[in-house]
């Protein structure tokens, strides 16, 4: 089982920060997950929130605007808490080297993702783009062939795999539920398709017992370290960036 850490190491450092990022890559991560939207004159920018009221500075200018309204440059006048700038996808790429799961928060970032992979196609070799929105994906499968596309589920729909038909084995890569919506009868299905399953997000021990036994290929967690004691060290033949999508 892979531990995906959940905005980098969100428990030790601010989330979606190159710093977070860097340490889940320390600590032993098998991949990092953030979230992006993009930018007025789209580039794609790593950040949760369509605005950085919650991450930002007090003093910083552009708190309240949202993002999707800012130029890269009025983004990067922002100074977040931990007094570093809001990420470009393209600076994390740099940044670090595991595999990436990228999600995909509105879907007027789908085609500066296209751009950028346009751009920079050997990415795709490392990055599963992720997300709740099935017109995002299946527009992501139209623009971008190559692409690795991962579902995510809340409770609520977590039947609903319609959009796996539609975009056929070329994209679907993985199935993502709510730790609390784990089916083993399904993750067991979808992995006989070849389709990955794992899970969000895992923040104490009695979710990591519940994932453990449902059998996923990969959780995402806050606190990368929380694994450890249950996986033990990593087995030199899990360094490829690709080894699970």
């Amino acid at each position: 089982m892979k531990i995906v850490a959940h905005r980098g190491a969100e428990d030790l450092a601010l989330e979606n920060s190159l710093e977070s990022f860097r340490m889940a890559e320390a600590l032993g991560a098998d991949a990092i997950e953030l979230d992006v939207h993009a930018s007025r004159d789209n580039k794609i920018v790593v950040i949760h929130d369509t605005t950085a009221v919650r991450v930002g500075s007090a003093d910083s200018p552009y708190l309240d605007s949202p993002i999707a309204s800012l130029t890269l440059s009025e983004i990067k006048a922002i100074t977040l808490q931990d007094g570093s700038r809001i990420p470009t996808l393209e600076e994390v790429l740099e940044e670090v080297s595991l595999p990436l799961q990228v999600e995909v928060k509105a879907a007027g970032a789908v085609p500066a993702l296209a751009e950028l992979f346009e751009f920079r196609p050997e990415d795709l070799e490392r990055v599963l783009c992720i997300s709740f929105h099935d017109i995002i994906l299946s527009e992501l499968a139209a623009r971008v062939p190559k692409i690795r596309l991962g579902v995510l589920r809340e409770p609520a729909r977590i039947f609903d795999l319609e959009i796996f038909e539609e975009l056929g084995e070329a994209n679907a890569a993985a199935f993502l539920p709510s730790v609390k919506a784990l089916e083993i009868s399904m993750i067991m299905t979808l992995q006989a398709r070849g389709i990955k399953v794992g899970c969000w997000t895992v923040r104490d021990e009695e979710a990591l017992r519940i994932v453990e036994r449902a059998g996923v290929d990969m959780v995402t967690v806050s606190d990368p370290r929380v694994l450890r004691p249950a996986r033990g060290e990593k087995n030199e033949s899990e360094g490829d960036a690709n080894f699970f999508w």
